[in-house]
């Protein structure tokens, strides 16, 4: 292991050793799953429905809150594992329930660990009377927009959703869903730029590795003249063009410059990528909630590219709930350009009936953030029994 990955190591230990001291045993775990029927159009599949989880922890009189995704397309999903899993926590104090949930890496699905750490370490804020992004190690907070994302193929849907982003007060950063064909794509970039010209916007495009599907053998060369194509129609940057080894990254952002590539798939389990990037890989890495695996990896992650000499964004798993909160407050804290992780337009509805208490406020940009105990997030839990599908306790 080189010096420089030594240091990140010593930075996680020193977050874990300030956790596992922590006292307060953790009385039960609830577990609450909310459809969401919204479809969305990717370059690899179309969601017609999303399983969110928010997790409620109990420890010595507070409760700690988180989310994920259990599934998408499956409003059957069965939450009957995942309560099995959380119900080992029951009797652990905190702070050695975070060391507990990480011991699961690799074995529990990365959305769970995550989960169960960030209301794990939630608690340990609240217990300890002070901000989790704290016991993060992140001392500061820098202004940081929310990103506005645009998922259609549909040029009068991409029409109203860009109009409406800068009605809004929300255009600074947009984000669109591009589908591996040049010329809708372009159409799509085009019809953005019709309402959000490039000095009030930064224009950010995500392909799902849809011009190099897993199945393709398209050339690096023909990847880069799509890439020219989509910065000429008025791309500023483009997120996973293919599924590409490290070196055609690399080689593939010198290409297209002054585009700016975002590497997330690579990047994806934030314990491993953090010993697998490299320099040059993109001028943007995207950490990705729901795929992390880990806030506290995460954190670790982001000092990482940050010594590639490359900016970070916080990107998103279509949270609507807790875990966007939290995530914002993460993005403040690492000084992320901007993050995509917001609470949704309609989408977010159920969740705001149940909100006492929020230490963010993404309605406007830059997101507003007053710090509170732990993440700040307090639910109304009578309220989200009523709003939730199933709800399990353990």
């Amino acid at each position: 292991m080189d010096l420089s990955l030594q240091q990140h190591e010593a930075r996680r230990k020193a977050i874990l050793d300030g956790l596992a001291g922590v006292p307060g045993k953790v009385d039960a775990v609830r577990l609450y799953l909310k459809n969401i029927y919204a479809v969305k159009r990717f370059s690899c599949a179309t969601w017609t429905s999303r399983q969110h989880v928010i997790a409620a922890v109990d420890a010595a009189g507070v409760t700690g809150y988180a989310e994920c995704i259990l599934s998408v397309n499956g409003p059957d999903a069965d939450l009957g594992a995942w309560a099995g899993a959380a119900k080992s926590l029951v009797g652990l104090d905190a702070g050695p329930a975070v060391l507990a949930v990480r011991s699961h890496q690799g074995q529990w699905a990365e959305q769970l660990v995550e989960m169960l750490e960030m209301a794990l370490v939630d608690v340990c804020g609240k217990l300890l009377k002070t901000p989790s992004v704290r016991l993060l190690g992140l001392a500061e907070t820098h202004p940081v927009c929310g990103v506005h994302v645009i998922l259609s193929d549909q040029m009068d849907e991409v029409a109203e959703s860009a109009q409406w982003a800068v009605q809004a007060g929300k255009s600074a950063f947009i984000k669109v869903k591009l589908f591996g064909d040049t010329q809708l794509d372009c159409d799509v970039i085009r019809t953005v730029r019709r309402y959000c010209p490039p000095e009030k916007t930064f224009l950010i495009g995500d392909v799902n590795c849809g011009y190099r599907p897993l199945d393709s053998d398209a050339a690096l060369s023909w990847i880069a003249e799509q890439m020219d194509a989509l910065h000429k129609a008025g791309l500023d940057a483009c997120e996973d063009p293919g599924f590409l080894s490290l070196d055609e990254w690399v080689a593939l952002q010198a290409r297209v410059a002054p585009l700016e590539l975002i590497p997330d798939t690579p990047i994806r389990r934030s314990r491993e990528s953090i010993g697998t990037i490299c320099r040059g890989m993109g001028r943007i890495y995207n950490i990705h909630p729901d795929s992390a695996g880990s806030i506290i990896d995460a954190v670790v992650l982001a000092g990482r590219i940050r010594e590639l000499g490359a900016d970070l964004m916080i990107g998103d798993d279509s949270l609507v709930g807790p875990s966007a909160s939290v995530w914002q407050q993460l993005a403040a804290g690492l000084g992320a350009r901007w993050v995509e992780a917001t609470e949704k337009r309609d989408e977010s509805d159920f969740y705001y009936r149940c909100v006492r208490s929020l230490a963010t406020d993404s309605a406007h940009n830059p997101i507003s953030i007053a710090l509170k105990d732990g993440f700040g997030v307090e639910l109304d839990e009578e309220q989200l029994a009523k709003e939730a599908d199933k709800a399990i306790e353990v």
